[in-house]
């Protein structure tokens, strides 16, 4: 079959599986996987394309390539000189966009055979499930595994996995830096058209967390798990773990201050009184059922705490704080609440402190860590600054 672009395999249905492989340096695995992506599909009866996009390989993994056009639907797309992952999988999405009807899907994963294409029916059946416009194939999950690596890569891959999503969550994910995905195709397409070449800008590895920071606010994820086969890998790793991690943040950083929205005052006064009134309501709890004496059974020690007027004062107190906060969630992503809130709770500490209150150690402990976790998330996150969401 020839390997002119936009040539597609006999199959079922109107949707067309378009894969999408960058390579660099892959002669000793890119006919075997090309074999693999063509057999998956010719057993579940897809209508399919493969793009493999050669990062100007040194070796001769675009040659190869070529050379399977003639059994299957290959069509390869060469940089010249070597771009980068960032803009190889850019360079294979926009192709691969460019081509695809309304119910196309797209399929991103590594040229190395750690990930095999025998895991994307579950990401397609996740897919036509509904709700989604991105699966990912994740690490994270129950049942997946990561088999040949070391404990050392394991740990520094958890980590900074970890990192991100505390720093700036996405609902559904937990695998950030994966590279094996299906997407809607127009969603894709609709990223190309907001974002244009900025959509990927990234050079390396942190590319895939550049994506899903993009697609986040107009796209829904999913993940299912699989098996990471490292052992699989015929050359060594590209991948650098530090610069990498730097990467990330840089990414998150810099899409997040692009997007931020403008200072939302009202929103801002109502969660800090929130947490104020929390702490009052605890005050006169606590004064309140101080002079309650123990001896009591359950029952009558509750009816004799709610006829004291602390406590009547303190569960009013607790019910204003709780709708201010729970019009505070109505308004801003957890992303804003979280620091805001932190941020209250470790003022409340030092003027407790100041106003002569014992505070213990675990409590300064916690105020930090609380206060730390605040200013990290507001900077990466969406810290209120003048603008409007790009």
């Amino acid at each position: 079959m020839s390997g002119a672009a936009g040539a597609v395999a006999a199959g079922s249905g109107d949707r067309v599986v378009r894969w999408v492989v960058p390579a660099y340096n892959e002669e000793a695995s890119i006919a075997d996987l090309i074999d693999r992506m063509a057999e998956v599909s010719a057993e579940q009866g897809w209508r399919y394309t493969i793009t493999v996009v050669d990062d100007g390989s040194a070796d001769a993994t675009g040659d190869i390539a070529k050379s399977k056009a003639a059994e299957y639907p290959v069509t390869v797309l060469r940089n010249e000189p070597n771009a980068g992952l960032g803009r190889t999988i850019r360079r294979g999405l926009k192709a691969a966009a460019d081509a695809a009807g309304p119910n196309d899907v797209i399929v991103t994963l590594d040229a190395d055979l750690t990930q095999d294409p025998g895991w994307v029916p579950s990401m397609l059946a996740r897919f036509d499930a509904g709700g989604v416009d991105v699966v990912i194939a994740s690490r994270y999950r129950k049942g997946a595994a990561v088999e040949g690596l070391s404990l050392f890569r394991t740990m520094l891959s958890f980590g900074a996995g970890a990192l991100v999503l505390l720093v700036r969550p996405i609902a559904g994910v937990r695998d950030y830096s994966c590279g094996f995905r299906l997407y809607r195709a127009s969603t894709i397409a609709e990223g190309f058209a907001r974002d244009g070449d900025d959509f990927i800008s990234e050079k390396g590895f942190a590319c895939m967390v550049e994506i899903a920071e993009r697609l986040r606010g107009y796209a829904d994820f999913a993940e299912v798990p699989f098996i990471l086969r490292y052992d699989a890998k015929r050359k060594e790793s590209a991948i650098k773990i530090g610069p990498t991690i730097q990467a990330y943040f840089r990414v998150i950083s810099k899409i997040a201050a692009t997007r931020r929205k403008p200072v939302p005052w009202l929103t801002l006064v109502a969660a800090f009184l929130s947490v104020v009134l929390a702490a009052f309501a605890q005050r006169a709890l606590m004064a309140g059922v101080a002079g309650i004496g123990l001896h009591l059974s359950a029952l009558p020690t509750l009816l004799t705490a709610l006829g004291t007027f602390p406590v009547l004062t303190g569960l009013g107190l607790y019910a204003v704080s709780a709708l201010l906060w729970l019009g505070v969630l109505s308004r801003m992503e957890l992303a804003v609440a979280y620091p805001l809130g932190g941020t209250a709770y470790a003022m409340l500490v030092v003027l407790s402190a100041v106003g002569g209150a014992q505070v213990s150690a675990v409590r300064w402990l916690g105020a930090a860590l609380v206060f730390t976790g605040a200013i990290v998330v507001s900077y990466l996150g969406v810290s209120p600054r003048k603008g409007s969401l790009g």
